[in-house]
């Protein structure tokens, strides 16, 4: 009876492979597996108000069924002389990160963390009118 017990409540807590697109891949392996996924949303330059590369990615994310979770956002800003001479603090780029949860080749669990950069590339006075995309995971 207490075998019975302790093997049902193993199972219940240990974590299945499987499931999940990246379970059962090493670290490495699961990070290729989703940079070679949704990279095709970091190319070129972007000018709209909705950072649609990043809600693409994030789309592509719940389309591939990753057990992925937004951990957060911020704008960076940095002091700029102006045209008129005065000088503003200006956001410069905006950061997104998140984490994928996964069961790696070892059957232990494990997490990716990535970063997502929006870097200004329009003028010194709003640099965000234009922006490219850098996604990192690790």
């Amino acid at each position: 009876m207490i075998r019975l017990k302790t093997l049902i409540l193993k199972e219940t807590m240990t974590p299945t492979r499987g499931s999940e697109p990246l379970d059962g891949k090493s670290k490495t392996n699961a990070k290729n597996w989703v940079f070679d996924r949704v990279n095709k949303f970091t190319k070129g330059f972007f000018s709209d108000e909705y950072w649609q590369p990043v809600q693409k990615i994030y789309k592509e994310f719940d389309a591939l069924g990753l057990n992925w979770t937004p951990t957060g956002n911020h704008y960076e800003e940095e002091r700029v002389r102006l045209s008129d001479g005065t000088h503003a603090n200006v956001p410069m780029r905006k950061l997104w990160s998140f984490e994928v949860d996964f069961i790696n080749n070892r059957d232990k669990e494990d997490k990716l963390y990535g970063h997502i950069i929006c870097a200004g590339a329009g003028p010194t006075e709003n640099p965000l009118d234009r922006y490219d995309v850098v996604l990192t995971i690790s």
